[in-house]
């Protein structure tokens, strides 16, 4: 079996992750974050950020990936996003903000802010 630790990234620790005292970037925000909300308990806090992993996903995680990855609609461009999701998002806008969007022309599905046009 695959030891998950010796895949671990030397930017977040490397094989030492978790045991370490430093604190990373996303610890940083999430404190920023926990701060925020103390401050305005009545404002919502959209986190955007990917995040880090804490250690390898539970088996059924990797187990559904492993059946989507083949889906044609994950190939190509991987940040295309599927129209349910796209659907999903115009409903939240509609629902919390009352704006409505064209889910097919005006919803961008991206992995964070760099890669979103």
């Amino acid at each position: 079996m695959m030891d998950a630790k010796k895949l671990f990234a030397e930017r977040i620790g490397g094989e030492q992750y978790g045991q370490s005292t430093a604190i990373y970037k996303f610890e940083k925000i999430k404190r920023a974050k926990a701060k925020a909300r103390k401050m305005h308990p009545n404002l919502e806090i959209l986190d955007f950020g990917v995040g880090e992993p804490d250690g390898i996903a539970p088996a059924p995680i990797r187990e559904a990936l492993k059946v989507e990855v083949d889906k044609p609609s994950n190939r190509g461009y991987a940040d295309n996003g599927i129209p349910e999701f796209k659907q999903a998002a115009a409903d939240y806008m509609k629902a919390f903000f009352g704006v409505e969007l064209d889910p097919a022309t005006q919803i961008n599905h991206s992995i964070g802010t760099k890669p979103a046009p």
